[in-house]
């Protein structure tokens, strides 16, 4: 029930921002911020519930893609105290109640495990650096539209019309770029420091995919502060590193779980 709850608010404030691109109206904040808070309350007493089995924890897929969610809406929620974010719900709200959705009917095939306090930072704080690069790459989207539209002079754009300038658009990607640089980066080290095997066999492609995404993240902030690259090219790299943080992610936990069997 809560979590159905979580589903229906999480789409009533993406249609709320939708609505607002669509007509081209001023957000109406309780619209979209009160459903989003509702939805977010009910998603954590889901997740503390589903998460926490007997005084352990229950790291499944679908309970870690939950969690991802849970964070990035937070992060989104609290930052657009100070930061013009409200656009980002459009992609974010519909997307999260998809894949609560799939949570409902998908089966969790992990058993429940404890944890070290070691690891649980750094479970913590990977998740939180996909969380940031997940609106990283939102605002990638957003650049990259305002970008070609720009290009090909269609500056009435619907889209383009209520976004802040692209220079600002593309400075607030870069920021969550590079905290969501700090944040893999501390993840890697954590990694490293309390796995007890980084390289274990069904490790190691996640660690190296990770490793490749990170990469590419620190080519494009090399790129952008002396070569002065972005816009397009930015928005593009920042896919591409995604792409491949979320094969590592979402793949190689998808493989393990439902195709290897390995809880």
């Amino acid at each position: 029930m809560l979590l159905w709850l979580a589903i229906i608010t999480y789409f009533i404030s993406g249609l709320a921002a939708f609505s607002a691109l669509v007509k081209q109206r001023p957000i109406v904040p309780w619209l979209l911020y009160g459903p989003a808070l509702i939805g977010l309350a009910a998603h954590s007493a889901q997740l503390i519930s589903e998460v926490m089995v007997a005084g352990m924890l229950q790291m499944s897929l679908l309970n870690t893609i939950s969690i991802c969610v849970w964070m990035t809406i937070a992060v989104i929620l609290i930052s657009s105290l100070s930061k013009p974010l409200h656009n980002l719900f459009v992609f974010l709200m519909p997307v999260g109640a998809a894949f609560l959705v799939l949570a409902l009917f998908a089966p969790h095939l992990a058993s429940p495990k404890t944890y070290t306090t070691g690891m649980l930072v750094h479970i913590f704080i990977s998740l939180l650096a996909y969380s940031v690069m997940i609106i990283a790459t939102l605002q990638a989207i957003l650049v990259n539209i305002q970008s070609n539209d720009l290009q090909q002079h269609r500056l009435n754009n619907r889209i383009s019309r209520i976004l802040p300038p692209l220079q600002s658009m593309e400075r607030l990607m870069f920021e969550w770029l590079m905290i969501g640089f700090v944040l893999l980066t501390a993840s890697i080290i954590t990694g490293g420091i309390y796995v007890d095997d980084m390289l274990a066999q069904h490790l190691i492609h996640k660690t190296v995919l990770t490793l490749i995404a990170w990469g590419f993240f620190a080519i494009l902030i090399f790129g952008h502060f002396y070569l002065g690259w972005r816009g397009r090219r930015a928005s593009k790299l920042i896919y591409v590193g995604f792409g491949f943080l979320l094969v590592a992610f979402i793949g190689s936990k998808f493989v393990l779980e439902y195709l290897l069997h390995t809880f």
